[in-house]
Formats: structure tokens, C-alpha cells, sequence
């Protein structure tokens, strides 16, 4: 994959990611928004009800103090009627409303059968009630019944609501009404209607939204989200105001849309979770394909040398005068056999960390004296450290050094380290091995005073194939395979490898493994 395309490519995921998580937080919003109207709409509906019968539960006071009035006034419409009525108050300050009612009935009775002459004859019945206003402070006095009211009686359409807010005018409103009614009658409602986790605070309030009696302790007048009329005096005027406040409104609002949210949540976090991952994978395949790539080029001209030299080798032993020189023919053949060698390394590494991927690789586990195997693994990089005038210096200081080991991996793992302290060591090398025992360990300590790395380098080492560059040029010849291999056979020893350098100052390579028990 082109580099232009894939950066295109991630572009384009990206525009379209961020596109669809924008629409499911317009989707959330709008979610959100609509349980915010239905909420409003439910509490104002549960409220309207709650008034509603609040004034019904007053109505039926009136229908039993008042007893049939209503129904006989209906029944005697039709019949000539007179309506008188007075307001009367005694010494003791109680006013009274009379109203009395008289209904006349006529009958016709024939005189005599000749001239179907008659007689008209007349019978008048009084009705009379009492309607009793109980003395209060806050009583503005009642006038005299108007025309329209006596209109009302006569023709049967009064109505006891009106004879109710006549009468419950001059009534306190904590005689009218409870808290505990108004609270208990609410909650049922709001129950009805699916909302349970919001707690309402009630009052009622004066036309002046002033405060009555009749409120929960926690009630704050600046808080008010609802308000609707409670009752309405007998010219149709608002008089009081049922108000409420919310305790967990956000959460009675956001609870229906749980799942929803839920499900979006979820939904967006797989899709943003598949792009990363797509994302990572694209670019591990491609760093993948490039660190492939360059170690084939790699190996290629890792095998280019020797195949050379051996065709160069087989070109002079065929040569007539070789023939005779028994020692250019041994030079020859020996330099074929080294080169072939040669090669057989580099095969053998690529096989063995294949091997070592698929965890195909055959280990002779038994007991180990690592002292030993350091020391054996020094000798074939000292000779090579020596042609450069360089030393190794070796310093064995642990105690216990038996472990349960591989000792052909652990003597290879060895090399493969000092083999790197002396290759990026460009001056005279100068590598320092130390050998302790911490915490039922076994450490080897190997330093050198080379060309040192980069802390992002530090971090990359052990990575397959990873081999430090400068620009697009080597400066060191290998596969990038030796500290993976090392990494590899500590792990499958139970042990660690780390290492700590700074550029230009040198590295340190620590490795632990485990003593036998």
C-alpha cells in the first residue's frame, strides 16, 4: 500500500467516524430533549388531575351538606316560582344566606257540566335553606344575592360549585386543603404516568405567589419549575396555585432514555474500538511489510558475499596451475568451507526464530552452572575483541550460579549480546561482564562504552527484525534477529532482559534468570 493512500485512508475513516459519532450525540440530544417534554407534559397533566380532584373531593362536601337541593330545584323548573333571598348576620358575627323558594301549583275543577264552565284553584309550597358562612378573619363579607344567581335557582342550572367557592372563599386554605392530601394524591399520579424517581416539593400559593401554610419544609419559592391554578373564587378568578419544585428531575428525565444511551454508548465505543484496531493493524502490516522487505534486501546481500567468494574459490581450483599447489588447493577449499559456514549461520538463525515463534523449539532443559557457560561464551567474541586491541573484563561475584537451563540457547544468548557490544562499539571495544545473585537470581551484567541509543531506540531493540539506522543506510551488518532471539530464550528460561543506555555514552544489557531451586 502506497503511503499517500494510506494516509488518504485514514483520513477518509476518520471524517467518516467522527461524522457518525456526531449524529448519535444529535440523536442522543434529541432523545433527551423529547423525555424532557414528555416529563414536563406528565408532571403538568398529574397536577391538573391532582386540582382537578381536590376540587371534586370539596364539591361532594358541599353536595351532602346541602342534601337534594339541587335535584328539587330541576324537578319544579317548570312550575310558576318566586325566589326571595336575605343575608342576615348575628350578634355573634355568623353570617347566614336565606333562600327561600316558593312554587305555585294550579289545578282546574269543573263548576257545573252544562257550561263546561270551571274554577281555578291555587296551592302555594314554601322551600327554604340556610346557607351558613362560619365566622373568619379573612372573610371580605357576602353580598346580597343578585339577579343572575336568582335566575339560576329558578330555572334549576345553579350549581353547587358555585355555591362551594361562594362559601369556601371565606374558608383558610389549610381547612380547604392537606400537604399530606395534596402530596399523597400527586405521588399516585406521577406513579400512573411511569415517573418514580423524581420526588416533588409542594405549595400552594396565594394569586400573588405569596406562600401559604400549606407547603413542605423544603419548599423554595425561587426554585418553582410547575405551577397550576388550585381553585377559583366565584367570579372565575384564579385564587390559588398549586406549585412544585423536583428533587432528581435530571435523573427521572435521562432513566426512560437508559437503555437507549446505553445501547449508543456501547455501539459507538465497538465502532471506535474497530477503527483503532484497524487503524493499529494497518500500520503493524505495514511496518511489517517494510521491516520484511529490508531484511530480504538485507539478507540478500548478507549472501551475496559468500556465494561470491565460494564461485570465485571454485573458479581457481578449476584453474590448471591450482593443481598442482597442494596449499592454494587447502586455501581454497577451506575459504568454500568457511563461507558455506557463513551461510548455514545466517539459515540457521532465520529457522531457529521461526521455530522460536511458533514455539516449535526443541529445549534440553537440565542443570546449568551459568559461571561456566559465561565464560565459555566469552572466549570466541574475545579473540575478535582482541584484533581490535580491545578487552573484555570479566568479574564473577555470584555465589549461586545453577540454574535449570538450556546451555547450548543460554551460551548463544550470551554471544548474541557480547557479539552486539562489540559491533556498536566503533572505537577500541572495551566491554565489562559481571556475573551476581539478587533475590534467588541469577543476573549477568554486560556493558560496553560504544555509541550508546536513543531512548526510542531503547524501547524498539527487541522487536523482530528492528536494527538501528541512520537514514536509509546500516551502519552495522545483521538480520535484526540476535536481541529478539535473546529475549525469546530468557522468557522461555522464566527470566528478564533489560537494557539502559544514553547516545554516545555506551549501553548496559541486564539479564536475570531464575536460580534452580
Amino acid at each position: 500500500m502506497k503511503k499517500g493512500f494510506y494516509k488518504i485512508l485514514i483520513v477518509i475513516m476518520s471524517v467518516a467516524l467522527i461524522g457518525l459519532i456526531i449524529i448519535q450525540f444529535y440523536w442522543l440530544n434529541l432523545t433527551i430533549q423529547n423525555g424532557t417534554e414528555s416529563f414536563n407534559n406528565n408532571v403538568y397533566q398529574a397536577m391538573n388531575y391532582t386540582t382537578e380532584k381536590i376540587n371534586k373531593n370539596e364539591l361532594e362536601l358541599y353536595y351532602k351538606k346541602f342534601n337534594n337541593i339541587q335535584s328539587d330545584l330541576k324537578s319544579n323548573k317548570d312550575k310558576p316560582q318566586v325566589v326571595t333571598n336575605q343575608v342576615i348576620k348575628d350578634s355573634l358575627g355568623v353570617t347566614y344566606a336565606y333562600v327561600t323558594r316558593y312554587v305555585v301549583e294550579k289545578s282546574m275543577s269543573p263548576s257545573s257540566g252544562k257550561y263546561n264552565d270551571s274554577l281555578t284553584k291555587a296551592n302555594i309550597y314554601s322551600q327554604e335553606r340556610v346557607f351558613k358562612i362560619d365566622k373568619d378573619s379573612s372573610a371580605r363579607g357576602i353580598p346580597n344575592l343578585n339577579l343572575n344567581f336568582e335566575h339560576a335557582l329558578q330555572d334549576g342550572t345553579f350549581t353547587l360549585e358555585s355555591a362551594a367557592r361562594w362559601d369556601a372563599g371565606t374558608t383558610p386554605i389549610d381547612k380547604r386543603v392537606s400537604y399530606e392530601i395534596l402530596d399523597s394524591i400527586l405521588k399516585n399520579e406521577l406513579r400512573n404516568r411511569g415517573i418514580n424517581q423524581a420526588m416533588p416539593i409542594l405549595a400552594v400559593l396565594k394569586k400573588d405567589s405569596t406562600e401559604t401554610n400549606v407547603k413542605s419544609k423544603d419548599f423554595d419559592r425561587n426554585k418553582i419549575e410547575f405551577m397550576v391554578p388550585l381553585f377559583l373564587d366565584r367570579k372565575d378568578h384564579i385564587e390559588y396555585y398549586l406549585a412544585a419544585n423536583f428533587v432528581n428531575r435530571k435523573l427521572a428525565i435521562v432513566a426512560p432514555t437508559v437503555p437507549v444511551i446505553s445501547l449508543t454508548f456501547i455501539l459507538t465505543m465497538i465502532i471506535i474500538t474497530v477503527f483503532s484496531l484497524s487503524i493499529y493493524y494497518m500500520q503493524l502490516q505495514r511496518k511489517s511489510s517494510e521491516i520484511k522487505t529490508d531484511f530480504i534486501n538485507n539478507m540478500t546481500h548478507e549472501f551475496k558475499t559468500p556465494i561470491a567468494t565460494i564461485n570465485i574459490a571454485s573458479d581457481a581450483l578449476r584453474n590448471e596451475k591450482i593443481y598442482t599447489d597442494p596449499e592454494k588447493v587447502k586455501y581454497y577449499a577451506d575459504l568454500i568451507k568457511q563461507e558455506n559456514k557463513r551461510m548455514n549461520a545466517h539459515v540457521e538463525m532465520v529457522l531457529r526464530m521461526s521455530k522460536l515463534e511458533r514455539n516449535q523449539m526443541d529445549m534440553n532443559f537440565q542443570e546449568v552452572n551459568l559461571n561456566g557457560v559465561v565464560q565459555k561464551s566469552i572466549e570466541p567474541i574475545r579473540f575478535i575483541v582482541e584484533e581490535r586491541n580491545g578487552t573484555i573484563f570479566e568479574e564473577y561475584n555470584a555465589e549461586q550460579s545453577f540454574v535449570n537451563g538450556d546451555p547450548f540457547h543460554l551460551e548463544n544468548m550470551i554471544i548474541n549480546v557480547l557479539d552486539n557490544a562489540r559491533k556498536y562499539s566503533p572505537d577500541t571495544p572495551e566491554i565489562r561482564v559481571k556475573t551476581y545473585n539478587k533475590d534467588n537470581n541469577f543476573l549477568i551484567e554486560i556493558s560496553d562504552k560504544g555509541m550508546g541509543m536513543s531512548q526510542n531506540v531503547l524501547k524498539k531493540i527487541f522487536e523482530q527484525f528492528y536494527r538501528e539506522e541512520t537514514g536509509n543506510i546500516h551502519n552495522v551488518k545483521g538480520h535484526g534477529l540476535g536481541l529478539s532471539y535473546v529475549k525469546k530464550i530468557v522468557q522461555l528460561h522464566g527470566g528478564q532482559v533489560w537494557a539502559e543506555s544514553s547516545a554516545g555514552k555506551g549501553s548496559t544489557f541486564f539479564i536475570k534468570i531464575p536460580l534452580k531451586s
